[in-house]
């Protein structure tokens, strides 16, 4: 057993992983949790781990990561999309295109899920403290995000629905991102997606839901409105002092197409456990594994941005008659020369909104800061 103490900051779903990780390999573990516990920044909304970017199955991915699914994880492949005319599209596709998970403080919450393991493992909890340095030591952050680059602006509620998905294209409703709709045990999450005009979220969610209204029969009781943000850049030092790790939104990594960003965080949670038990270099690790198709889905973004209404539809009726679109989607997501050269453009087009970059003063103990103070400390909320 490894007698040298781990402090992970955040206990989102990278913190955790790393945390679990860490301790299965006999590591003291404590985790710092501003909140009184994990989940609070959701409200039992539906997400979705997406399924169809690598050959290796979600639901293969998290038992490559050594992950018990104790939270709820619902394949889901039959689903219905609509372009911006209303014309609806069922695609064939070899296995489920996500599987859904819940987000918040219930219990089958993906983050209930996995705080469960982390204490089976022995992982120690510190609760109701927010951490503005790092303690000495070796330390990983994984804060969240700290600025809007895209917003969901939604509701959960319950209903007689069945099981069910629909997505909605069209930058009436979502500009430049897309309206969601999923139904799971009598339980249903509606949002839509934006990466433009955030001020006017509230009149694009009034919009997106009359349309939903229009194209799915579905009853809506006791409905609760939420809204929720992503944050994603490239380039910038995964770690700081030889000793302090950046996994999940607080290293950037989210899917810049449209947001699906669990897998990134999970894996990025698992690849900084992995360097610290194994003595790998930790930026080589995401090199490897993450960035490639973080720099795909960020010239993917490009693409998408310029598609507008007609090329929405064009795209999905080029997806219709295909035997299984599993394999299509994948290849959008994996590296290519095309990509490749469209990367340069789509970098210097896209500019994160988040100001308040980690201080990477090799002496800097600070979790976010601009300030400059170098002291190790800690701040208790």
């Amino acid at each position: 057993m490894s007698n040298e103490h781990i402090h992970v900051i955040g206990a989102g779903p990278a913190g955790l992983v790393a945390a679990i990780t860490l301790a299965k390999a006999g590591y003291p573990v404590t985790v710092y949790e501003m909140n009184r516990d994990v989940g609070h920044r959701f409200n039992g909304d539906y997400q979705g781990i997406e399924n169809w970017s690598t050959e290796e199955d979600a639901h293969e991915f998290l038992e490559t990561v050594d992950l018990e699914t104790n939270f709820r994880l619902e394949p889901y492949a039959d689903g219905d999309f609509f372009n911006p005319s209303g014309e609806k599209y069922n695609f064939n596709m070899s296995r489920p295109l996500f599987y859904l998970v819940e987000r918040g403080t219930s219990e089958w919450s993906l983050d209930q899920g996995l705080k469960r393991q982390a204490l089976q493992t022995g992982v120690q909890f510190e609760w109701g403290r927010r951490m503005t340095h790092a303690p000495s030591g070796k330390v990983i952050i994984s804060t969240g995000p700290k600025a809007a680059d895209a917003v969901a602006r939604g509701m959960v509620f319950k209903t007689t629905h069945e099981n069910y998905y629909a997505a909605f294209l069209d930058d009436e409703i979502a500009p430049q991102g897309y309206a969601y709709l999923l139904v799971n045990e009598g339980r249903a999450t509606f949002a839509t997606c934006l990466f433009e005009k955030f001020k006017d979220s509230f009149e694009y969610f009034d919009a997106a839901l009359e349309r939903m209204q229009k194209y799915v029969d579905i009853d809506i009781l006791d409905s609760q409105g939420f809204g929720g943000y992503v944050n994603f850049f490239l380039d910038r030092p995964l770690m700081k002092d030889h000793r302090i790790y950046y996994v999940g939104e607080s290293a950037g990594f989210q899917d810049l197409l449209f947001g699906f960003g669990m897998r990134y965080a999970m894996h990025s949670g698992y690849l900084a456990a992995q360097s610290i038990i194994e003595d790998l270099s930790y930026p080589d690790l995401c090199k490897e594994h993450i960035i490639p198709k973080m720099e795909t889905s960020l010239a993917n973004r490009w693409l998408f941005t310029r598609l507008e209404d007609l090329g929405y539809t064009i795209m999905l009726d080029r997806l219709i008659d295909k035997d299984d679109i599993i394999p299509i989607l994948r290849s959008q997501y994996n590296p290519s020369w095309y990509k490749k050269v469209i990367l340069p453009v789509a970098k210097r087009a896209f500019k994160t909104r988040l100001e308040d970059k980690q201080c990477m003063h090799e002496d800097c103990s600070c979790v976010w800061c601009k300030h400059g103070e170098h002291a190790y400390a800690e701040v208790e909320c």
